[in-house]
C-alpha cells in the first residue's frame, strides 16, 4: 500500500512538473571580465534552451569576486524553486583558498535547507576537491555533474555518501547555437592565412606532466616549426589571450591547431600542492619538472587520470581546422587518424607531423570526418546537456514540495534578469573604466602649484594643519 502511494505521489509530480515551468537558479560568480565564450556559453545555457524560469544570481561584483560577502537578494528568498544550480563560476572561490570558499559557502548558507533539488556543477576537481566535498555535504546536494571520468569518483569525492548523491559524467563545454553560427560566418569571410595556431595558458608542473604538456607542445612547434617554412602563431602568454569573437576569428585563420587533452594527473586535494610549487618555483625559477617534481610532489603524478576532451576540440570541428593533438582518448569523441592528426607525447613523430602539415594533403579528409561525427550528428550541443540535467533533476523530484500548484512569475523573472544584465555593466565599470578616470591629485596638483606659484603654501599648510591635523601638501 505505502509503495502504492509513492508511485501515485511520483506520477503526481511528474504531470505538475510537465504542466507548468520548472523555477530555476542558477547561482555564480564571474570569472574574468570579460566572459570567455566557453564559460559565458555554459553559463547561460539554461536561459537560452531550457523550457523554464530560470533566474540568476551573481554573487560578487567588480573585482571582488572571490572576496565577495554580498548578501542574497530577499525576493530571490521567498521563491519557491524547483531546482538551485551551482555553476562551476562558484565553486571556484576554492581557488583562492579557503576563506574565500568560506565566504562563498556563508553566501548561500540560506538554501542550505531548500527543499529544491540542488546540484552542483564543478570543474578543475583536481584542485581543491577537499572544499568541493564539503560543500556537498553541507548544502546537502542531490547531484554532482562531474567532468572527471568515472573512476576517479572515489578519490576525489572521498566523505560523500554515494548512496545519497547522485553522480552523472558530463563534458566541460559543449557547443552553442549562436557560437557555431558565429564561426560559420567567420568562414565565409576570414581566409585560413596561418599554417599552424595556439592558445593556451602556461599550466604549472604541479598539475603533473600531462597538464605541462600544454606548455611543451607550444615549445616543440616554436622550435621545429622554421626547418619547414610554416606561418604560425603559438603562445602560452596570457597576453595573447583572445577574448570573445576574437578566439573564434584566430581559430577559422588556422589550418591546423595544436592541442592537448584537458586535465591533470595530480590531485591537489587541499591545495597544499600549489602552494609549495609556487613557493619553490619562486626561490628556483629555472628548475626542472623533475625537480619540482621531487621537493613538492613526489610518487603523486599518474596517481589521477582526470583528463578530458575541451570546448575547443569541438569547436574546432565547426571552423574545419584540422587539429594536431597529443594522442589520447578524447572522452571517445575524437579517434586518431580520423578526427586528428596524433603526436606522441615524447614529440618522437614530430618531424613526421610536420611534414604532414607542410604537405597539406589530410586537411580535407580529416576535417570533413571530424564535421560529419562530431557537428552534423548533433550529439554535443548545449540544447542536449541542458536537457540531461533537467531529466536527471526531475528523477529526483519525487517529494510533495514538486506537486504544488504553479505560482505565477510576476515581474519577478523580468527584474532578475534586469539585474544580472545590470550587473554585468558595472563588472565593465569596474574593470574597464574605473582605473582610467583621473584621482583627487589630477584635480588638487593645478591648484597647488598655483598655491606655491604665489607664495601661500606655508600659510595654507598651516591652516589646513590647524582645521584637519593633516598635512595638506603631499
Amino acid at each position: 500500500m505505502e509503495h502504492e502511494s509513492s508511485l501515485q505521489l511520483k506520477i503526481i509530480v511528474k504531470m505538475s512538473l510537465r504542466s507548468r515551468k520548472p523555477k530555476i537558479l542558477i547561482i555564480y560568480k564571474c570569472l574574468g571580465f570579460p566572459l570567455r565564450n566557453t564559460v559565458d556559453e555554459h553559463l547561460y545555457s539554461f536561459k537560452r534552451y531550457a523550457d523554464a524560469d530560470c533566474y540568476y544570481l551573481k554573487l560578487d561584483i567588480g573585482k571582488d569576486t572571490f572576496y565577495s560577502q554580498e548578501p542574497v537578494p530577499e525576493y530571490l528568498l521567498k521563491i519557491d524553486f524547483d531546482y538551485i544550480f551551482f555553476h562551476y563560476g562558484f565553486i571556484s572561490s576554492r581557488w583562492a583558498g579557503k576563506t574565500c570558499y568560506e565566504y562563498a559557502l556563508k553566501q548561500v548558507m540560506p538554501f542550505q535547507n531548500s527543499k529544491a533539488i540542488k546540484a552542483v556543477m564543478p570543474q578543475d576537481e583536481y584542485m581543491g576537491s577537499e572544499s568541493i566535498v564539503d560543500f556537498v555535504n553541507r548544502m546537502n546536494i542531490d547531484i554532482v555533474f562531474s567532468v572527471s571520468p568515472e573512476t576517479e569518483w572515489a578519490q576525489l569525492y572521498e566523505g560523500v555518501d554515494f548512496g545519497k548523491v547522485k553522480f552523472f559524467k558530463v563534458l566541460t563545454g559543449y557547443l552553442d547555437k549562436g557560437g557555431m553560427k558565429s564561426i560559420e560566418g567567420f568562414l565565409n569571410r576570414i581566409p585560413k592565412d596561418l599554417d599552424i595556431g595556439y592558445r593556451a595558458r602556461n599550466l604549472p608542473q604541479w598539475l603533473g606532466r600531462h597538464g605541462f604538456l600544454k606548455t611543451q607542445i607550444a615549445e616543440a612547434f616554436i622550435k621545429n616549426v622554421n626547418r619547414f617554412g610554416l606561418k604560425t602563431d603559438i603562445s602560452v602568454d596570457p597576453k595573447d589571450t583572445f577574448m570573445g569573437d576574437g578566439w573564434y576569428k584566430f581559430m577559422v585563420r588556422c589550418k591546423y591547431m595544436i592541442g592537448v587533452e584537458g586535465g591533470a594527473t595530480v590531485h591537489d586535494r587541499d591545495g597544499s600542492i600549489g602552494i609549495k610549487g609556487r613557493a619553490y618555483l619562486k626561490e628556483h625559477p629555472d628548475c626542472s619538472f623533475e625537480e619540482i617534481e621531487t621537493a613538492c610532489f613526489p610518487g603523486l603524478d599518474g596517481k589521477l587520470n582526470l583528463i578530458a576532451i575541451s570546448p575547443r576540440h569541438l569547436e574546432a570541428c565547426v571552423a574545419r581546422t584540422c587539429q594536431v593533438l597529443i594522442e589520447g582518448e578524447y572522452n571517445g569523441i575524437l579517434k586518431a587518424g580520423v578526427h586528428y592528426i596524433a603526436l606522441k607525447s615524447d614529440f618522437s613523430n614530430l618531424d613526421e607531423v610536420l611534414q604532414l602539415i607542410k604537405d597539406d594533403t589530410k586537411r580535407k579528409e580529416i576535417t570533413d570526418n571530424a564535421y560529419r561525427d562530431v557537428i552534423e550528428s548533433g550529439l554535443y550541443n548545449y540544447q542536449g546537456f541542458v536537457d540531461l540535467v533537467l531529466e536527471k533533476c526531475s528523477e529526483l523530484a519525487t517529494d510533495s514540495y514538486f506537486s504544488r500548484s504553479p505560482a505565477r512569475v510576476g515581474s519577478s523573472l523580468y527584474h532578475n534578469h534586469y539585474i544580472d544584465w545590470l550587473s554585468w555593466k558595472k563588472d565593465y565599470f569596474w574593470h574597464k573604466i574605473y582605473d582610467r578616470l583621473p584621482n583627487k591629485w589630477f584635480f588638487l596638483n593645478p591648484m597647488l602649484k598655483t598655491v606655491k606659484m604665489l607664495g601661500l603654501k606655508q600659510p595654507v599648510k598651516k591652516v589646513y594643519f590647524k582645521i584637519t591635523g593633516k598635512k595638506f601638501f603631499p
